[in-house]
Order: C-alpha cells, then sequence, then structure tokens
C-alpha cells in the first residue's frame, strides 16, 4: 500500500538498472564508473550512458553500439500507426515533423518506452522537406534504421562476406543539401559496388568510425586535413549478430575531396592457415624456383630483404609467411616486429610484435618507425621485420642493423626492385653501403592478379580473338606460346558459377626474386637500375621478372591475359636474352 502511495517520478524503473548492469557485463565500464556517473554534480540529470561520455569513461562510439543493442533486447513498444505519418524512430532517436510532439499519442508512447528501457527518447524536430529526405533515404535503404556505427558494422560484415581487401567510401555534399555517401568494395583487385546512404548520415557514419571506433590519440574529425587511425576493439570487428569476423583491425585513412570526404578502409585478416614449409609461400603463387630462393634468405643471417610493390599487391601477407617460414627452418631465433598498424599477430614467444603509439603525421611515423629500430637492437634480436622503410631515419637504422649482424624483412614503394638501392640513395643513404650483397641481399617484387575460376573458365581458341586485347598484344602472347610448350594452355574468364565470383576466384603473385651478388650491385649503383637490369636479364641463371613469371600463368591457364594487363600492363613481345623457361618457373 505504501508504494502506491509514492510519487511516480521517484520509482525508478527497472529496465535503468539493467543498463547499468549490461554496460558492466559488456565489460566497458566498471562499478566504480558507474557510480560515478550517477553521483557526479557535473553530469547531474544525464542519461547514464550519456554522464559516462561525458566523463571520458566510455567512448562515444562503443556507448551507442551498447546501448542500441541494449535498447533491441528491451522490448521498445512500436510507433502507434497514428504517429507513423508524422513521425520515425531510429534507436532512441524520434525524427517527428515540427509541432507533433505535444499530441496525446506522441507523449504515451514516450512514455511506454521509458517503462520499456528506462531510458528517455532523443527527440530531433524536423520540418516537412527534411522528413521526406528522411523517409526517402528509409524507402531506398534497409539499414536507414540502424545507428551510425550499426550502419558501418553491418558494411563491414558485408565486405567480409563478399572477401573484400578494402572499403572505399566517397562522401560527396552540396549547397543545397545533396549528394551522398557511395560504398564500394575491393574484391579480387576490382572495385564493386555497395549501398548509398544520404548525405547526413554517411557524414555521421564517416565521424563515427574516428570518434570512438578507432584508436587514435586524438578522434576529433578536421574536415580540412588527411587522417590516419585503425579500428582494432573487438566489439566493432565483430557482426551485428555477435559473430568474429575474422579480423584483426581495421585501417583507415580518409582525405578531403573538392565536394566532399574520402575514406578507405583496409580490412586486415587474422591468418589461420595450417600451411607449413613451401607451402605457406607456394599457396600464395610463387614458384618452386622462387621458393627455393625464398627458402635459402629465410636461412640467411644478415643483410636487408626488400619487399616491393604498390598497396594492396600483397607485401605484407608475404612477409608474414616469410616470417614463418624463417620460424620454421631455425630454432631458437628472437624476431622483432615493427609495424603501424600490426596487420598480422603472431602467436609465437619467439616473435615481439612492437606497437607504434601517438604517431598520426608521416613524420611522427617515421621517427617512431627509427626509435623502435634503434631499442629493437637493444634488446638483442637475431631478425627484425620492418613493416615498410618510410625515409632517411628508418633506412639508416636498417642498414645500421645490417651491418651489426642481423637479418632485416621489409617493404618499399617503388615499381621496380633494381630500383631499390636507387631509391635508398635518394633517401639519403651512401651508395658505398648497397655494394655489398651481405648488406643488401636481394631485390623482390610481386603484383596480385586474379585467378581463373577452373570450373567456368573457357579454354582459349588460337584462332578466335580475344575482346578487349588489342592486336599488338594477341601477337605477343602467340610468341610467349613458344617458349612454354609444357604449359597447359591459355584459358579464359568464364560466366560466373556457384564456385567463384563473376568468373574468377582469388588472386595469385607473380613476383620476381633474385638473390644480389657484388656484379650485380656495382652494375645497378654504378650505371643505373636500366642497365643493371638488362644486363642481370642477360644472365642464363637469371631470375625471371614479373611480366615473364605472370606470362607462364597465363600460357598455363591460371591467369586471364586480360586479368595480368591490368596489373602489369600491355603484353609485351618476350625479350631476345630470356633464358629457358621450365615448369619449375610457373
Amino acid at each position: 500500500m505504501l508504494g502506491s502511495m509514492l510519487p511516480r517520478q521517484s520509482v525508478k524503473p527497472a529496465a535503468a538498472k539493467s543498463l547499468a548492469q549490461y554496460l558492466l557485463d559488456s565489460g566497458a565500464v566498471d562499478r566504480d564508473a558507474i557510480d560515478r556517473a550517477r553521483s557526479d554534480p557535473s553530469v547531474k540529470g544525464l542519461r547514464l550512458d550519456k554522464a559516462l561520455i561525458a566523463m571520458q569513461a566510455l567512448p562515444v562510439a562503443k556507448a551507442q553500439t551498447l546501448v542500441d543493442e541494449f535498447v533491441e533486447q528491451s522490448g521498445i513498444p512500436d510507433l502507434p500507426a497514428s504517429i507513423r505519418p508524422f513521425a520515425h524512430r531510429d534507436g532512441l532517436k524520434l525524427n517527428i515533423l515540427t509541432g507533433r510532439l505535444g499530441l496525446a499519442a506522441v507523449q504515451s508512447w514516450l512514455d511506454d518506452v521509458r517503462r520499456a528501457a528506462g531510458l528517455d527518447v532523443e527527440i530531433q524536430e524536423c520540418s516537412i522537406t527534411e522528413f521526406h529526405e528522411l523517409r526517402e533515404g528509409v524507402s531506398q535503404n534497409s539499414t536507414a534504421d540502424l545507428s551510425a556505427v550499426r550502419k558501418v558494422r553491418q558494411i563491414i560484415s558485408e565486405a567480409v562476406g563478399r572477401g573484400a581487401s578494402d572499403v572505399h567510401m566517397t562522401l560527396q555534399t552540396s549547397e543545397v543539401g545533396k549528394g551522398g555517401l557511395r560504398i564500394q568494395y575491393r574484391v579480387n583487385g576490382s572495385l564493386e559496388p555497395g549501398p548509398e546512404f544520404l548525405a547526413d548520415e554517411g557524414d555521421q557514419m564517416l565521424r563515427s568510425m574516428f570518434q570512438g571506433m578507432a584508436a587514435v590519440a586524438d578522434s576529433t574529425t578536421r574536415d580540412l586535413e588527411d587522417q590516419h587511425a585503425i579500428i582494432i576493439d573487438p566489439a566493432f570487428l565483430r557482426g551485428l549478430d555477435g559473430k568474429d569476423l575474422g579480423l584483426s583491425g581495421i585501417r583507415l585513412a580518409r582525405a578531403p575531396l573538392y565536394s566532399g570526404m574520402n575514406l578507405a578502409a583496409r580490412l586486415l585478416y587474422a591468418q589461420k592457415s595450417n600451411a607449413v614449409g613451401q607451402d605457406r609461400l607456394g599457396r600464395l603463387g610463387y614458384s618452386e624456383r622462387q621458393l627455393s630462393l625464398l627458402q635459402t634468405l629465410a636461412r640467411k643471417t644478415e643483410g636487408i630483404n626488400p619487399i616491393t610493390g604498390p598497396t594492396g599487391s600483397g607485401k605484407s601477407t608475404t612477409l608474414s609467411q616469410e616470417i614463418w617460414t624463417i620460424l620454421e627452418v631455425r630454432d631458437g631465433v628472437r624476431i622483432i616486429t615493427i609495424e603501424d598498424p600490426v596487420e598480422y599477430e603472431f602467436i609465437h614467444p619467439n616473435v615481439w610484435q612492437y606497437k607504434i603509439a601517438n604517431a598520426n603525421t608521416d613524420a611522427e611515423k617515421a621517427a617512431a618507425f627509427a626509435g623502435k629500430l634503434k631499442t629493437a637492437l637493444r634488446q638483442d634480436p637475431d631478425i627484425i621485420m620492418v613493416g615498410e622503410i618510410r625515409g632517411l631515419e628508418t633506412a639508416k637504422e636498417a642498414i645500421n642493423a645490417a651491418l651489426t649482424g642481423h637479418q632485416v624483412w621489409t617493404t618499399l614503394h617503388v615499381s621496380d626492385p633494381f630500383m631499390i638501392p636507387q631509391r635508398l640513395v635518394a633517401m639519403g643513404i651512401d651508395p658505398f653501403f648497397l655494394l655489398d650483397p651481405k648488406l643488401l641481399s636481394s631485390l623482390i617484387a610481386q603484383r596480385l592478379a586474379k585467378t581463373l575460376c577452373p570450373a567456368c573458365s573457357t579454354v582459349w581458341n588460337r584462332k578466335d580473338p580475344i575482346e578487349h586485347l588489342p592486336s599488338q598484344d594477341m601477337l605477343a602472347l602467340t610468341k610467349w606460346r613458344e617458349l612454354a610448350p609444357f604449359a597447359r594452355g591459355i584459358r579464359l574468364r568464364g560466366c560466373g558459377c556457384d564456385q567463384c565470383d563473376r568468373g574468377y576466384k582469388g588472386r595469385s603473385v607473380v613476383a620476381q626474386v633474385v638473390v644480389t651478388d657484388e656484379d650485380l650491385l656495382n652494375d645497378i649503383v654504378n650505371n643505373g637500375p636500366m642497365k643493371g637490369r638488362a644486363n642481370y636479364m642477360r644472365r642464363p641463371d637469371s631470375e625471371l621478372d614479373m611480366v615473364a613469371h605472370g606470362m607462364l600463368k597465363v600460357l598455363d591457364g591460371q591467369i586471364d591475359p586480360r586479368a595480368l594487363v591490368e596489373v602489369l600492363g600491355p603484353i609485351q613481345d618476350p625479350p631476345t636474352h630470356v633464358r629457358t623457361l621450365t615448369e619449375n618457373d610457373i
């Protein structure tokens, strides 16, 4: 009887405690944070999640995700039919036409929500034009009922489902409020269309990726600056159903456009493979001859081994597999890796993976890499893996590591492996250091080309032209065929089947692996990369370049010739000095 006499507002809804418990159970906050949020005068009157955000005890994006999940479990009543013509709910946000908020039906529904979830609804009054635009977006996009963070998570889930390596987001804006966010997925090297969003929600999505989802020192989005970050919080690497997406992180890079903003998200997949020995690199597409060279390099105890290629050419994957190969062929070695971000986690007691922190600009990252390299040399390593040589400081420390008897594996952005010495000299390295093969052990380059689906690819009839392949390319293709009579024959992309993605099934490496010697390095440094390359390729024991390796895969029916053109350019006649090709070169 006494309970019924209490004023209604003094009775705490049961669900209000449930939100606190939900946040505790998620591990996002501890009991002390909850207690402070309820007692701190500076956040008095704020909803629990808003108070935690204001106290910086909970990131904005994570709070939004957890509250959305909590709301779904709270049984919030649907909007009554009488309200739907002028109101739209998005989680705990109600978009409603201006002037309709005071209606009894609306207030009754708001009271029902408070009783069900113990939380207040955020009210956004809008004009009739804004409301129609919102409704139009809802009808065109089934994800419009989701919060910005949930929309991003759904896009990432879709990308993983497609096997995408990257997600491209293009936000186009205009003075009249039009435009929108276009999503594209990079699958097997090609961009495929994804969903589209209205400009406002697209802007919220891009901001949410930096303001709370990403691990950055400064989460403020700056529309006129380039920004980089990485998402590593497990809460954002799961699908909306809570299942693990198999990602170790998502690397973000955004930049302003003439009329908007773009963002590229690189999906970093956690490596889970039972491959051992040569299968580790063999499954990537390296030939038997190249695998033998990489095994030899894995056993060396000193020297720098740079892997070159553009962004997205699989350099980091090759590096990680080479590190695993070293762990298999050498006992008791200490390996230290320095990356930003860490793309593949090595669960091995002999590997220490350094973390780069508080480095946002290229200059800060270059200094951080050089500093970590110095630290690594003081920690008794045998092998050091540097994600990328970014500038003179990092290059000097890599040279110093090799001089003191350590092996270094790294990547470098040049288009041709024979330009590696020239690139290091351009950074400021003395050419004298680059004449010693004990210091610069190898020159490696690779690209990734789409591979054909064996189930639906078709045999090429030599009498038929190949669509979109010019006559001069066709003539060069015929000349290459004469050099590889052992190959199984050229095949072309099929129309697609239930085993592939529009005729393609994965990608394969086309590469060149060169173990250096004194003559080669002297020739490159003193006569330039073009002369050095030409003289090397005339050797009877030279290693095939990427074009020859790729052409052999075309001739063997693994790659459509047009897919090779996409990554290496038009098909050229085979060089007159190419050595005899064998099956071990495929």
